[in-house]
């Protein structure tokens, strides 16, 4: 571009920044604005290679787009992520028109603008997130509701079975009275649960108490024997006697167990190695750690970390809410839930509790 050419006056009164190159992309001219965008003078650009000025752009794939517009003289338009040579970071919007002598290119920097996308994007997912949450509140409380009025029948019946079996000999009906207790004991569990479940989606919070983690861990060792039995999984055990009191509510954190214990028997799958460890531990930080081990596939990070969202789920047939009340339940807790690839194989679910003095 020519001394007198008054195109030259015209693109330095222009708000975008400008640079022309040559068809070997020498640097032939650069306005005010990309002077003062680049934070550099005049003398450092031109005649000088634009891949030796914005070495960002030669590594990146502007270099091919700017070659490929060039060659077919045809004008391009894109937001590129620049790294400028003092450290700073931008997003350029850049436009491109090929001339007789080269390529004119125009860009602005849309920095703000991207980043209200980005919070306008990250506001939308966090109202997305909290309507799941919602939804799932609701459709726990109505569970709930609905499940109430059968357990309690259930509960009537197995009463009334085992007084029509108090007339009858023990040695004839012993295994029967055996299995009504089973169920009673089981309606009378679920029944608690569901109390609790209404409390806790009422309030949102729960009402902890010292108790035994081994006896927690246990009973829910023992609903879950059945299931690793009919997989041919075994279970094993490994609890830190300082480790044994906590701070929870043992219904809560029972089923906290048997949602991840499930999901470890699941996992395992069809595995040569059928292996689970239930251990705890004693943190530095006055809390307990609790982990669950399978010897399953395992897991990819990204997938780890997402696991605890609502509605994600591997499993075909899967809801994804069972890692996502559980969480709830520990953060209600004021414990802390993840999970992770084991180095050995497998995956590695914990969580912590409070840890409590032992009771008098």
């Amino acid at each position: 571009m020519k001394a007198d050419d008054p195109r030259r006056e015209l693109l330095q009164l222009i708000s975008e920044g400008f640079v022309f190159v040559d068809q070997d992309f020498c640097v032939r001219e650069i306005n005010e604005v990309g002077l003062r965008m680049a934070r550099r003078p005049l003398s450092d650009f031109l005649g000088r290679s634009l891949w030796d000025l914005a070495p960002e752009l030669h590594d990146s794939e502007v270099k091919p787009l700017f070659m490929d517009a060039m060659r077919e003289r045809k004008p391009l338009s894109f937001e590129q992520f620049y790294r400028w040579t003092d450290g700073r970071e931008s997003w350029l919007e850049m436009r491109a028109h090929p001339t007789d002598g080269g390529l004119a290119v125009f860009y602005r920097d849309i920095s703000d603008k991207k980043r209200s996308e980005e919070e306008l994007a990250r506001a939308q997912a966090e109202l997305m997130h909290a309507s799941r949450l919602s939804a799932m509140g609701t459709m726990a409380a109505t569970l709930a509701h609905e499940l109430a009025q059968p357990l309690t029948s259930a509960s009537n019946s197995i009463e009334a079975a085992v007084k029509l079996l108090k007339g009858v000999p023990d040695q004839k009906v012993r295994e029967a009275r055996n299995a009504l207790a089973h169920a009673s004991g089981s309606v009378q569990r679920g029944a608690e649960l569901l109390k609790r479940l209404r409390s806790f989606v009422g309030k949102g919070r729960v009402h902890p108490d010292t108790q035994d983690l081994a006896s927690i861990i246990a009973d829910a060792g023992v609903l879950m024997l059945p299931l690793a039995q009919q997989h041919g999984v075994e279970i094993e055990f490994k609890l830190e006697p300082r480790a044994q009191w906590v701070s929870a509510d043992s219904v809560q954190i029972q089923q906290v167990l048997i949602n991840l214990i499930r999901n470890a028997i699941e996992a395992i799958g069809d595995g040569a190695v059928r292996h689970i460890k239930v251990s705890t531990a004693a943190l530095p930080s006055k809390e307990v750690e609790v982990k669950v081990e399978d010897s399953g596939p395992g897991l990819d990070s990204a997938t780890a970390q997402t696991l605890f969202e609502p509605f994600q789920t591997t499993k075909a047939e899967g809801l994804g809410v069972g890692l996502s009340i559980c969480r709830t339940i520990v953060e209600a807790h004021g414990g802390t839930i993840g999970a992770a690839q084991r180095p050995e194989g497998g995956a590695v679910f914990r969580f912590t509790l409070p840890r409590a003095s032992e009771p008098d």
